[in-house]
Protein backbone atom coordinates (compact mmCIF):
# COMPACT_ATOMS: atom_id res chain seq x y z
CA UNK A 1 0.00 0.00 0.00
CA UNK A 2 1.22 3.84 -0.26
CA UNK A 3 2.41 5.32 2.22
CA UNK A 4 1.19 8.59 1.26
CA UNK A 5 -0.97 10.09 3.95
CA UNK A 6 -3.89 12.32 2.88
CA UNK A 7 -6.54 12.17 -0.29
CA UNK A 8 -5.93 11.13 -4.14
CA UNK A 9 -8.17 11.96 -6.81
CA UNK A 10 -8.47 9.19 -9.31
CA UNK A 11 -9.81 8.48 -12.85
CA UNK A 12 -11.97 4.89 -12.58
CA UNK A 13 -13.23 4.30 -16.71
CA UNK A 14 -15.46 1.25 -17.49
CA UNK A 15 -17.73 0.44 -14.48
CA UNK A 16 -20.74 -1.33 -15.36
CA UNK A 17 -23.89 -0.88 -13.69
CA UNK A 18 -27.52 -2.62 -14.95
CA UNK A 19 -30.54 -0.07 -15.97
CA UNK A 20 -32.34 -0.13 -12.79
CA UNK A 21 -29.44 -0.29 -10.35
CA UNK A 22 -28.51 2.89 -8.56
CA UNK A 23 -25.15 4.74 -8.90
CA UNK A 24 -24.75 4.62 -5.07
CA UNK A 25 -23.38 1.20 -5.74
CA UNK A 26 -20.35 3.24 -7.90
CA UNK A 27 -18.72 3.66 -4.85
CA UNK A 28 -18.62 -0.17 -3.67
CA UNK A 29 -17.96 -0.52 -7.42
CA UNK A 30 -14.86 2.03 -7.38
CA UNK A 31 -13.68 0.18 -4.65
CA UNK A 32 -13.54 -3.01 -6.00
CA UNK A 33 -11.59 -1.79 -8.45
CA UNK A 34 -8.79 -0.80 -6.19
CA UNK A 35 -8.93 -3.24 -3.54
CA UNK A 36 -9.90 -0.95 -0.76
CA UNK A 37 -12.64 -1.31 1.58
CA UNK A 38 -16.21 0.99 0.92
CA UNK A 39 -15.27 3.24 3.73
CA UNK A 40 -11.76 4.25 1.79
CA UNK A 41 -13.82 6.03 -1.05
CA UNK A 42 -14.88 9.46 0.15
CA UNK A 43 -16.73 10.56 -2.62
CA UNK A 44 -17.77 9.33 -6.74
CA UNK A 45 -18.63 11.76 -9.44
CA UNK A 46 -19.54 11.01 -12.84
CA UNK A 47 -17.35 12.30 -15.45
CA UNK A 48 -19.05 9.84 -18.44
CA UNK A 49 -21.81 7.57 -18.85
CA UNK A 50 -22.87 5.68 -22.20
CA UNK A 51 -25.15 2.84 -23.09
CA UNK A 52 -23.51 -0.71 -24.05
CA UNK A 53 -26.03 -2.80 -25.46
CA UNK A 54 -24.30 -5.53 -26.48
CA UNK A 55 -25.74 -8.25 -24.85
CA UNK A 56 -27.80 -7.36 -22.04
CA UNK A 57 -28.06 -3.32 -21.97
CA UNK A 58 -25.71 -1.78 -19.35
CA UNK A 59 -24.80 1.56 -17.86
CA UNK A 60 -20.85 2.27 -18.25
CA UNK A 61 -19.25 4.68 -16.55
CA UNK A 62 -16.01 6.24 -16.25
CA UNK A 63 -15.94 8.43 -12.87
CA UNK A 64 -13.64 10.64 -10.63
CA UNK A 65 -13.34 9.39 -7.34
CA UNK A 66 -11.65 10.68 -3.99
CA UNK A 67 -10.08 7.95 -2.03
CA UNK A 68 -7.89 7.67 1.16
CA UNK A 69 -4.26 7.61 -0.29
CA UNK A 70 -3.31 5.20 2.37
CA UNK A 71 -5.84 2.76 0.62
CA UNK A 72 -4.45 2.69 -3.13
CA UNK A 73 -1.93 0.32 -4.07
CA UNK A 74 1.41 1.80 -5.17
CA UNK A 75 1.10 0.27 -8.71
CA UNK A 76 -2.37 1.18 -9.70
CA UNK A 77 -5.06 -1.26 -11.96
CA UNK A 78 -5.85 -0.99 -14.90
CA UNK A 79 -8.83 1.58 -16.17
CA UNK A 80 -7.55 3.82 -13.03
CA UNK A 81 -5.37 6.73 -13.17
CA UNK A 82 -4.73 9.98 -11.54
CA UNK A 83 -7.50 11.91 -12.82
CA UNK A 84 -6.72 15.07 -15.06
CA UNK A 85 -6.81 18.61 -14.13
CA UNK A 86 -9.56 20.70 -14.76
CA UNK A 87 -9.84 22.54 -17.95
CA UNK A 88 -8.26 26.38 -17.60
CA UNK A 89 -11.67 28.17 -17.48
CA UNK A 90 -11.82 30.86 -20.68
CA UNK A 91 -9.96 33.90 -21.04
CA UNK A 92 -10.97 37.02 -20.21
CA UNK A 93 -10.23 39.25 -22.49
CA UNK A 94 -10.62 43.42 -22.41
CA UNK A 95 -9.95 44.84 -25.47
CA UNK A 96 -9.43 48.71 -25.79
CA UNK A 97 -10.84 48.81 -29.45
CA UNK A 98 -13.52 51.10 -31.31
CA UNK A 99 -13.77 48.04 -33.61
CA UNK A 100 -17.23 47.12 -34.79
CA UNK A 101 -18.00 43.67 -35.53
CA UNK A 102 -20.71 42.22 -38.00
CA UNK A 103 -21.72 39.02 -37.62
CA UNK A 104 -24.30 36.90 -40.20
CA UNK A 105 -26.11 33.98 -38.78
CA UNK A 106 -27.55 33.36 -35.43
CA UNK A 107 -26.86 29.61 -36.28
CA UNK A 108 -24.60 27.86 -33.06
CA UNK A 109 -21.27 29.40 -34.84
CA UNK A 110 -22.68 33.20 -34.92
CA UNK A 111 -24.38 32.75 -31.76
CA UNK A 112 -21.03 31.68 -29.34
CA UNK A 113 -18.81 34.15 -31.79
CA UNK A 114 -21.49 37.15 -31.02
CA UNK A 115 -21.57 36.35 -27.47
CA UNK A 116 -17.37 35.88 -27.08
CA UNK A 117 -16.85 39.27 -28.87
CA UNK A 118 -20.05 41.23 -26.14
CA UNK A 119 -18.78 39.91 -23.19
CA UNK A 120 -15.34 41.30 -23.66
CA UNK A 121 -16.92 44.22 -24.58
CA UNK A 122 -16.78 44.50 -28.28
CA UNK A 123 -19.40 46.66 -30.38
CA UNK A 124 -21.19 43.53 -31.69
CA UNK A 125 -24.23 43.36 -34.18
CA UNK A 126 -25.81 40.09 -34.75
CA UNK A 127 -27.90 39.54 -37.80
CA UNK A 128 -30.20 36.73 -39.52
CA UNK A 129 -32.25 36.76 -42.16
CA UNK A 130 -34.49 34.28 -40.80
CA UNK A 131 -36.72 35.34 -37.61
CA UNK A 132 -37.03 34.42 -33.82
CA UNK A 133 -37.71 31.24 -32.75
CA UNK A 134 -41.01 32.87 -31.29
CA UNK A 135 -42.07 33.60 -35.10
CA UNK A 136 -39.79 31.20 -36.93
CA UNK A 137 -42.09 28.26 -35.07
CA UNK A 138 -45.21 29.64 -36.73
CA UNK A 139 -43.54 29.52 -40.15
CA UNK A 140 -42.38 26.05 -39.69
CA UNK A 141 -45.76 24.98 -38.63
CA UNK A 142 -46.88 26.84 -41.60
CA UNK A 143 -44.17 24.62 -43.62
CA UNK A 144 -45.31 21.73 -42.32
CA UNK A 145 -48.85 21.45 -41.93
CA UNK A 146 -50.10 23.97 -45.18
CA UNK A 147 -47.15 23.87 -47.81
CA UNK A 148 -46.50 27.63 -46.89
CA UNK A 149 -42.54 28.28 -47.62
CA UNK A 150 -41.15 31.42 -45.85
CA UNK A 151 -37.82 31.64 -48.25
CA UNK A 152 -36.09 33.20 -45.33
CA UNK A 153 -37.80 31.28 -42.14
CA UNK A 154 -37.77 28.06 -42.38
CA UNK A 155 -36.30 24.67 -40.78
CA UNK A 156 -32.78 26.13 -42.69
CA UNK A 157 -33.08 29.85 -41.72
CA UNK A 158 -33.63 31.66 -38.70
CA UNK A 159 -32.38 31.87 -34.91
CA UNK A 160 -30.43 28.64 -33.61
CA UNK A 161 -29.49 27.72 -37.39
CA UNK A 162 -30.89 24.27 -38.91
CA UNK A 163 -29.75 22.60 -36.36
CA UNK A 164 -32.97 24.11 -34.27
CA UNK A 165 -35.32 21.65 -35.60
CA UNK A 166 -33.26 18.03 -35.46
CA UNK A 167 -32.15 15.97 -32.62
CA UNK A 168 -30.18 18.13 -30.76
CA UNK A 169 -26.78 16.45 -30.83
CA UNK A 170 -24.15 17.33 -29.14
CA UNK A 171 -21.43 15.25 -29.46
CA UNK A 172 -18.55 16.11 -31.91
CA UNK A 173 -15.11 14.20 -33.37
CA UNK A 174 -13.75 17.50 -32.68
CA UNK A 175 -10.69 17.60 -29.74
CA UNK A 176 -10.33 21.19 -28.65
CA UNK A 177 -10.89 22.54 -24.84
CA UNK A 178 -13.94 24.91 -26.25
CA UNK A 179 -16.18 21.78 -25.94
CA UNK A 180 -16.80 22.03 -22.46
CA UNK A 181 -17.30 25.67 -22.39
CA UNK A 182 -19.73 25.12 -24.58
CA UNK A 183 -21.68 22.67 -22.69
CA UNK A 184 -20.95 24.40 -19.85
CA UNK A 185 -23.18 27.69 -21.38
CA UNK A 186 -25.64 25.76 -22.60
CA UNK A 187 -26.14 24.10 -19.21
CA UNK A 188 -26.15 27.98 -18.12
CA UNK A 189 -28.70 28.86 -19.91
CA UNK A 190 -30.81 26.42 -18.54
CA UNK A 191 -30.00 23.05 -20.74
CA UNK A 192 -30.15 19.58 -18.65
CA UNK A 193 -26.95 19.27 -16.29
CA UNK A 194 -26.20 15.16 -18.19
CA UNK A 195 -25.26 16.72 -21.26
CA UNK A 196 -21.82 16.98 -19.60
CA UNK A 197 -21.32 13.43 -18.70
CA UNK A 198 -23.79 11.61 -21.38
CA UNK A 199 -21.57 10.11 -24.01
CA UNK A 200 -23.97 10.77 -26.47
CA UNK A 201 -25.70 13.97 -25.55
CA UNK A 202 -28.37 15.09 -27.12
CA UNK A 203 -31.33 18.34 -27.07
CA UNK A 204 -34.49 18.00 -28.85
CA UNK A 205 -36.12 20.32 -30.79
CA UNK A 206 -38.28 21.59 -27.82
CA UNK A 207 -35.05 21.93 -25.26
CA UNK A 208 -33.54 24.28 -28.27
CA UNK A 209 -36.35 26.53 -28.56
CA UNK A 210 -35.86 27.48 -25.04
CA UNK A 211 -32.21 28.32 -25.05
CA UNK A 212 -32.23 30.20 -28.33
CA UNK A 213 -34.43 32.72 -26.36
CA UNK A 214 -31.90 32.81 -23.09
CA UNK A 215 -29.29 32.76 -25.50
CA UNK A 216 -30.92 35.50 -27.17
CA UNK A 217 -31.05 37.35 -23.86
CA UNK A 218 -27.84 36.71 -22.57
CA UNK A 219 -26.62 38.93 -25.95
CA UNK A 220 -28.31 41.52 -25.05
CA UNK A 221 -27.29 41.78 -21.55
CA UNK A 222 -23.84 41.43 -23.03
CA UNK A 223 -24.70 44.78 -24.41
CA UNK A 224 -24.50 42.89 -28.39
CA UNK A 225 -27.44 44.36 -31.11
CA UNK A 226 -29.27 41.35 -32.41
CA UNK A 227 -31.90 41.77 -35.41
CA UNK A 228 -33.80 39.69 -37.32
CA UNK A 229 -35.39 39.56 -40.70
CA UNK A 230 -31.77 41.47 -42.05
CA UNK A 231 -31.18 39.88 -45.51
CA UNK A 232 -27.42 40.82 -47.12
CA UNK A 233 -27.93 41.59 -50.23
CA UNK A 234 -23.73 41.98 -50.69
CA UNK A 235 -20.80 42.63 -48.57
CA UNK A 236 -19.37 46.19 -48.89
CA UNK A 237 -15.73 46.05 -49.49
CA UNK A 238 -12.94 48.58 -50.44
CA UNK A 239 -9.27 49.09 -51.25
CA UNK A 240 -6.80 49.00 -49.16
CA UNK A 241 -3.65 49.15 -50.46
CA UNK A 242 -3.65 47.02 -53.30
CA UNK A 243 -5.69 44.43 -51.45
CA UNK A 244 -9.36 44.35 -50.38
CA UNK A 245 -10.46 44.95 -46.77
CA UNK A 246 -14.65 44.38 -45.32
CA UNK A 247 -16.33 47.64 -45.12
CA UNK A 248 -19.73 46.48 -43.41
CA UNK A 249 -22.69 44.85 -45.42
CA UNK A 250 -25.76 45.84 -47.50
CA UNK A 251 -29.17 44.40 -46.64
CA UNK A 252 -32.06 44.09 -49.18
CA UNK A 253 -33.78 47.25 -48.34
CA UNK A 254 -30.57 49.44 -48.83
CA UNK A 255 -29.48 49.81 -45.24
CA UNK A 256 -25.88 49.89 -45.09
CA UNK A 257 -24.26 48.55 -41.86
CA UNK A 258 -20.32 49.60 -41.73
CA UNK A 259 -18.08 46.93 -39.85
CA UNK A 260 -14.09 46.90 -39.58
CA UNK A 261 -14.60 43.33 -39.47
CA UNK A 262 -17.50 40.47 -40.49
CA UNK A 263 -18.03 37.29 -39.66
CA UNK A 264 -19.80 34.84 -42.15
CA UNK A 265 -21.70 32.68 -39.98
CA UNK A 266 -24.42 32.38 -42.81
CA UNK A 267 -24.90 28.23 -42.42
CA UNK A 268 -25.04 25.49 -45.51
CA UNK A 269 -28.06 26.57 -46.94
CA UNK A 270 -26.94 30.36 -47.78
CA UNK A 271 -27.19 29.57 -51.44
CA UNK A 272 -27.90 33.59 -52.39
CA UNK A 273 -24.65 34.40 -50.34
CA UNK A 274 -22.48 31.74 -52.20
CA UNK A 275 -23.23 33.41 -55.20
CA UNK A 276 -22.27 36.59 -54.28
CA UNK A 277 -19.20 35.25 -53.00
CA UNK A 278 -18.03 33.96 -56.43
CA UNK A 279 -19.26 37.13 -58.00
CA UNK A 280 -16.68 38.91 -55.96
CA UNK A 281 -14.26 36.55 -56.75
CA UNK A 282 -13.73 35.51 -53.03
CA UNK A 283 -11.76 32.29 -52.54
CA UNK A 284 -13.68 29.40 -52.39
CA UNK A 285 -13.26 25.43 -53.45
CA UNK A 286 -15.41 22.80 -53.79
CA UNK A 287 -15.87 20.20 -51.23
CA UNK A 288 -17.52 16.65 -50.85
CA UNK A 289 -21.06 16.49 -49.14
CA UNK A 290 -22.97 13.56 -49.36
CA UNK A 291 -26.61 12.95 -50.51
CA UNK A 292 -29.13 10.35 -49.99
CA UNK A 293 -32.58 10.12 -48.63
CA UNK A 294 -34.08 9.59 -44.84
CA UNK A 295 -35.26 6.23 -44.00
CA UNK A 296 -37.77 6.20 -41.21
CA UNK A 297 -38.71 2.82 -39.50
CA UNK A 298 -40.70 1.77 -36.37
CA UNK A 299 -39.30 2.64 -33.34
CA UNK A 300 -40.06 -0.67 -31.93
CA UNK A 301 -38.33 -2.42 -34.61
CA UNK A 302 -35.71 -0.66 -34.17
CA UNK A 303 -35.33 -1.13 -30.32
CA UNK A 304 -35.96 -5.14 -31.00
CA UNK A 305 -32.73 -5.30 -33.33
CA UNK A 306 -30.54 -3.34 -31.16
CA UNK A 307 -31.52 -4.46 -27.81
CA UNK A 308 -33.23 -7.92 -28.73
CA UNK A 309 -34.85 -9.83 -25.78
CA UNK A 310 -33.96 -6.98 -23.44
CA UNK A 311 -36.35 -4.21 -26.12
CA UNK A 312 -38.97 -3.95 -23.07
CA UNK A 313 -36.55 -3.56 -20.13
CA UNK A 314 -37.26 -0.66 -18.22
CA UNK A 315 -35.04 2.23 -18.44
CA UNK A 316 -33.57 1.97 -21.72
CA UNK A 317 -33.76 4.91 -24.01
CA UNK A 318 -35.15 4.74 -27.52
CA UNK A 319 -32.34 3.11 -29.33
CA UNK A 320 -30.01 4.56 -31.70
CA UNK A 321 -27.73 3.02 -34.96
CA UNK A 322 -25.13 3.92 -36.97
CA UNK A 323 -24.11 2.26 -39.98
CA UNK A 324 -21.63 2.75 -42.36
CA UNK A 325 -19.95 1.03 -45.32
CA UNK A 326 -16.52 2.17 -47.77
CA UNK A 327 -16.38 0.42 -50.85
CA UNK A 328 -13.07 1.30 -53.03
CA UNK A 329 -9.43 2.98 -52.37
CA UNK A 330 -7.92 6.04 -53.42
CA UNK A 331 -9.74 8.38 -55.85
CA UNK A 332 -12.70 5.41 -56.18
CA UNK A 333 -13.47 5.50 -52.73
CA UNK A 334 -16.90 5.88 -51.94
CA UNK A 335 -18.33 5.93 -47.96
CA UNK A 336 -21.80 5.30 -47.66
CA UNK A 337 -23.30 5.81 -44.02
CA UNK A 338 -26.35 6.73 -41.77
CA UNK A 339 -26.49 10.54 -40.21
CA UNK A 340 -27.92 12.56 -38.12
CA UNK A 341 -30.41 9.28 -36.73
CA UNK A 342 -33.47 10.96 -34.50
CA UNK A 343 -35.18 8.12 -32.49
CA UNK A 344 -38.24 8.50 -31.89
CA UNK A 345 -38.70 11.26 -34.17
CA UNK A 346 -40.29 12.58 -37.27
CA UNK A 347 -39.20 13.06 -40.77
CA UNK A 348 -39.48 17.03 -41.55
CA UNK A 349 -39.20 19.56 -44.51
CA UNK A 350 -36.44 21.56 -44.60
CA UNK A 351 -36.20 23.00 -48.12
CA UNK A 352 -35.23 26.77 -49.33
CA UNK A 353 -36.84 26.70 -52.64
CA UNK A 354 -40.33 27.08 -53.87
CA UNK A 355 -39.88 24.07 -56.11
CA UNK A 356 -37.53 21.82 -54.73
CA UNK A 357 -38.33 18.89 -51.90
CA UNK A 358 -35.52 18.61 -49.19
CA UNK A 359 -35.98 16.95 -46.05
CA UNK A 360 -34.49 16.54 -42.59
CA UNK A 361 -35.01 14.55 -39.37
CA UNK A 362 -35.92 15.99 -35.88
CA UNK A 363 -36.79 14.64 -32.72
CA UNK A 364 -38.01 16.22 -28.86
CA UNK A 365 -36.05 15.49 -25.89
CA UNK A 366 -37.76 12.38 -24.72
CA UNK A 367 -37.90 10.84 -27.72
CA UNK A 368 -40.34 8.96 -27.65
CA UNK A 369 -42.02 9.05 -30.67
CA UNK A 370 -43.32 5.85 -32.31
CA UNK A 371 -41.16 6.42 -35.41
CA UNK A 372 -37.08 6.81 -35.79
CA UNK A 373 -35.49 7.82 -38.93
CA UNK A 374 -32.03 8.76 -40.09
CA UNK A 375 -30.17 10.13 -42.98
CA UNK A 376 -28.79 7.10 -45.67
CA UNK A 377 -26.17 9.06 -47.72
CA UNK A 378 -23.72 8.33 -50.18
CA UNK A 379 -20.27 10.57 -50.45
CA UNK A 380 -20.20 13.09 -53.70
CA UNK A 381 -16.89 14.49 -54.53
CA UNK A 382 -16.31 17.02 -57.02
CA UNK A 383 -15.63 14.92 -59.60
CA UNK A 384 -18.68 13.71 -59.18
CA UNK A 385 -20.86 17.03 -59.47
CA UNK A 386 -21.25 17.13 -63.52
CA UNK A 387 -22.94 13.97 -63.43
CA UNK A 388 -26.44 14.74 -64.63
CA UNK A 389 -25.06 16.24 -67.45
CA UNK A 390 -27.63 18.94 -67.07
CA UNK A 391 -26.41 22.98 -67.53
CA UNK A 392 -27.05 24.66 -64.17
CA UNK A 393 -29.13 28.09 -64.60
CA UNK A 394 -26.17 30.66 -62.90
CA UNK A 395 -22.94 30.84 -64.48
CA UNK A 396 -21.21 30.38 -61.03
CA UNK A 397 -22.91 27.08 -60.33
CA UNK A 398 -20.54 25.82 -62.96
CA UNK A 399 -17.52 26.03 -61.06
CA UNK A 400 -16.84 26.87 -57.83
CA UNK A 401 -20.22 26.20 -57.09
CA UNK A 402 -20.77 22.62 -59.08
CA UNK A 403 -21.86 21.07 -56.30
CA UNK A 404 -24.95 23.61 -55.19
CA UNK A 405 -26.33 22.87 -58.61
CA UNK A 406 -25.89 19.18 -57.60
CA UNK A 407 -27.72 19.62 -54.76
CA UNK A 408 -30.28 21.79 -56.58
CA UNK A 409 -31.08 19.56 -59.65
CA UNK A 410 -31.70 16.98 -56.77
CA UNK A 411 -34.53 18.70 -54.80
CA UNK A 412 -36.06 19.70 -58.09
CA UNK A 413 -36.51 16.35 -59.57
CA UNK A 414 -37.62 15.72 -55.98
CA UNK A 415 -40.15 17.94 -56.68
CA UNK A 416 -41.41 16.85 -59.62
CA UNK A 417 -41.80 13.61 -58.39
CA UNK A 418 -44.09 14.29 -55.47
CA UNK A 419 -46.51 16.58 -57.84
CA UNK A 420 -45.72 19.30 -55.93
CA UNK A 421 -47.03 21.12 -52.94
CA UNK A 422 -43.95 19.89 -50.98
CA UNK A 423 -45.62 16.39 -51.10
CA UNK A 424 -42.62 14.23 -51.00
CA UNK A 425 -41.31 11.50 -52.81
CA UNK A 426 -41.04 8.23 -50.89
CA UNK A 427 -40.48 4.43 -51.59
CA UNK A 428 -40.38 0.91 -49.52
CA UNK A 429 -36.91 0.46 -48.54
CA UNK A 430 -37.38 -3.61 -50.18
CA UNK A 431 -38.68 -1.92 -53.43
CA UNK A 432 -35.75 0.36 -53.79
CA UNK A 433 -33.15 -2.14 -53.01
CA UNK A 434 -34.83 -4.76 -55.63
CA UNK A 435 -34.84 -1.75 -58.15
CA UNK A 436 -38.76 -1.32 -58.64
CA UNK A 437 -40.94 1.46 -58.14
CA UNK A 438 -43.48 1.19 -54.81
CA UNK A 439 -47.45 1.11 -55.75
CA UNK A 440 -48.49 1.81 -52.11
CA UNK A 441 -46.89 3.29 -49.31
CA UNK A 442 -47.95 3.50 -45.91
CA UNK A 443 -48.58 6.72 -43.70
CA UNK A 444 -44.90 8.45 -42.32
CA UNK A 445 -43.89 11.48 -40.01
CA UNK A 446 -43.52 13.99 -42.54
CA UNK A 447 -46.59 16.25 -42.56
CA UNK A 448 -46.62 17.71 -45.59
CA UNK A 449 -47.50 14.16 -47.00
CA UNK A 450 -45.92 11.59 -49.31
CA UNK A 451 -46.73 9.84 -52.84
CA UNK A 452 -45.47 6.29 -53.52
CA UNK A 453 -42.47 6.77 -56.53
CA UNK A 454 -39.07 5.55 -57.91
CA UNK A 455 -36.73 7.06 -56.14
CA UNK A 456 -34.21 6.13 -58.54
CA UNK A 457 -34.87 8.72 -60.70
CA UNK A 458 -33.44 11.54 -58.06
CA UNK A 459 -29.85 10.86 -58.51
CA UNK A 460 -27.34 10.06 -60.42
CA UNK A 461 -26.80 5.96 -60.41
CA UNK A 462 -23.60 5.88 -58.72
CA UNK A 463 -25.74 6.81 -55.57
CA UNK A 464 -28.69 4.72 -56.54
CA UNK A 465 -25.92 1.63 -57.14
CA UNK A 466 -24.07 2.76 -53.77
CA UNK A 467 -26.95 2.13 -51.59
CA UNK A 468 -28.09 -0.39 -52.90
CA UNK A 469 -24.97 -2.18 -52.24
CA UNK A 470 -24.64 -0.76 -48.82
CA UNK A 471 -28.11 -1.97 -47.74
CA UNK A 472 -27.35 -5.68 -48.56
CA UNK A 473 -24.65 -4.79 -45.60
CA UNK A 474 -26.78 -2.84 -43.85
CA UNK A 475 -29.45 -5.79 -43.10
CA UNK A 476 -26.53 -8.49 -42.60
CA UNK A 477 -25.17 -5.68 -39.27
CA UNK A 478 -29.11 -5.16 -38.61
CA UNK A 479 -31.05 -8.19 -39.40
CA UNK A 480 -34.78 -6.70 -40.32
CA UNK A 481 -33.59 -3.42 -41.76
CA UNK A 482 -34.85 -4.07 -45.13
CA UNK A 483 -38.54 -4.72 -44.67
CA UNK A 484 -41.99 -3.79 -46.32
CA UNK A 485 -43.18 -1.18 -43.90
CA UNK A 486 -39.20 0.53 -43.54
CA UNK A 487 -39.67 4.02 -46.08
CA UNK A 488 -37.15 6.20 -47.53
CA UNK A 489 -38.62 9.67 -47.99
CA UNK A 490 -36.50 12.03 -50.64
CA UNK A 491 -34.47 14.11 -50.84
CA UNK A 492 -31.77 14.47 -48.18
CA UNK A 493 -28.84 16.53 -50.02
CA UNK A 494 -27.55 19.23 -47.38
CA UNK A 495 -25.78 17.18 -45.19
CA UNK A 496 -22.61 19.85 -45.22
CA UNK A 497 -21.87 22.51 -47.08
CA UNK A 498 -21.31 22.41 -50.95
CA UNK A 499 -17.83 24.67 -50.65
CA UNK A 500 -15.11 25.28 -48.21
CA UNK A 501 -14.88 29.38 -48.26
CA UNK A 502 -10.63 29.80 -47.79
CA UNK A 503 -8.99 31.34 -44.92
CA UNK A 504 -5.87 31.99 -43.27
CA UNK A 505 -4.51 28.82 -40.81
CA UNK A 506 -3.59 31.53 -38.35
CA UNK A 507 -5.43 34.87 -38.48
CA UNK A 508 -8.57 32.55 -39.88
CA UNK A 509 -9.26 35.43 -42.44
CA UNK A 510 -10.50 35.12 -45.78
CA UNK A 511 -7.47 34.68 -47.63
CA UNK A 512 -8.71 37.27 -50.19
CA UNK A 513 -10.56 39.99 -48.15
CA UNK A 514 -9.22 41.03 -45.19
CA UNK A 515 -11.59 41.87 -42.40
CA UNK A 516 -13.83 38.73 -43.36
CA UNK A 517 -14.12 35.30 -41.50
CA UNK A 518 -15.60 32.46 -42.40
CA UNK A 519 -17.14 30.34 -40.03
CA UNK A 520 -18.53 27.39 -39.31
CA UNK A 521 -20.62 24.79 -41.31
CA UNK A 522 -21.25 26.94 -44.32
CA UNK A 523 -18.00 28.16 -44.60
CA UNK A 524 -17.09 24.23 -44.79
CA UNK A 525 -15.33 24.13 -41.26
CA UNK A 526 -18.21 23.00 -38.90
CA UNK A 527 -20.11 19.31 -38.68
CA UNK A 528 -22.82 19.97 -36.34
CA UNK A 529 -23.73 22.16 -33.15
CA UNK A 530 -20.54 21.50 -31.11
CA UNK A 531 -18.23 22.15 -33.80
CA UNK A 532 -19.78 24.57 -35.24
CA UNK A 533 -19.98 26.37 -32.03
CA UNK A 534 -16.29 26.05 -30.94
CA UNK A 535 -15.19 27.33 -34.21
CA UNK A 536 -17.11 30.46 -34.09
CA UNK A 537 -15.54 30.90 -30.37
CA UNK A 538 -12.05 30.00 -32.40
CA UNK A 539 -12.79 33.04 -34.22
CA UNK A 540 -13.89 35.27 -31.77
CA UNK A 541 -11.16 35.04 -29.78
CA UNK A 542 -8.58 35.04 -32.66
CA UNK A 543 -9.71 38.54 -33.16
CA UNK A 544 -9.73 39.24 -29.71
CA UNK A 545 -6.49 38.30 -29.24
CA UNK A 546 -5.15 40.85 -31.85
CA UNK A 547 -7.27 43.55 -30.56
CA UNK A 548 -5.41 42.94 -27.22
CA UNK A 549 -2.13 43.22 -29.14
Amino acid sequence: MSSNSGRRQLRIDGLRLDMQSPETVLVHQVAQRLGAPDDAVEDVAVVRVSIDARGRPVRVFNVDARVDADAVPDSLPGGVRQSPKPPRPPRSYAPDTQERVVVIGAGPSGLFCAHRLAESGVETILIDRGQPVEIRGRDVSGLMHRGELKPNSNICFGEGGAGTWSDGKLYTRVKDVRRRHVLETIVDLGGPEEILIKGKPHLGTDRLVRLCKAFRARLTDAGCTVRFGAFVERLVLVDDKGSRRIAGVELDDGEIIDADRVVLAVGHSAREMYRHLAQLGVAMEPKAFAVGFRVEHRQALIDDIQYGKYADEEGLPSSEYRLAANYGEGQNHRGIYSFCMCPGGQVVPSHTLPQGICVNGMSHANRRGHFANSALVVTVRPADFGAYGVEPDHEAERGVLAGMAFQHEAERRAFELGGGGFIAPAQRLTDFQAGRASTSVRETTYKPGIVESDLRSCYPSFVVESLQRALRDFEQRMPGFVNDDALLIGVETRTSAPVRILRDDTTLESTSVHGLYPAGEGAGYGGGIVSAAIDGLRIAETMLEEMCA
